[in-house]
């Protein structure tokens, strides 16, 4: 499952929006992914703008790891922000869903991160 957001700024103000915004709530951001800068490099013509952001907060890394380090694998959180014929959308995969997949036990934990991912993106749209 996924949320989507749409907003009127362009996928790069929004970044920027972003990235005032993630302190606010103890989250920084990572790495930001270029899908359609790697994929001219390997020579596919994909013109879409499309950018996924990495963000994480060490403190909720720490208490998620330390009970069970394989969830290490949807490790960071990603919000991706792209343009959806002129519309910039940001959408965010359920990770209530995710979690509770994989480590039941930290549902609880997933709500309250999901919904404080949910505040940042509005707070920055």
């Amino acid at each position: 499952m996924k949320q989507t957001f749409e907003t009127n700024k362009s996928v790069n103000e929004f970044i920027e929006e972003v990235q005032k915004v993630l302190p606010n709530y103890g989250f920084g951001l990572q790495h930001i992914h270029n899908p359609p800068e790697k994929m001219r490099e390997k020579g596919i013509n994909f013109t879409t703008e499309c950018k996924i952001l990495d963000i994480c907060s060490p403190k909720i890394a720490n208490e998620i790891l330390s009970y069970d380090i394989s969830l290490s694998c949807i490790m960071p959180c990603k919000i991706s922000v792209y343009d959806d014929k002129g519309q910039t959308t940001v959408a965010l995969n359920s990770i209530v869903q995710l979690i509770d997949d994989l480590n039941p036990d930290l549902t609880d934990m997933a709500q309250e991160v999901q919904e404080t991912i949910i505040d940042i993106i509005n707070d920055s749209i």
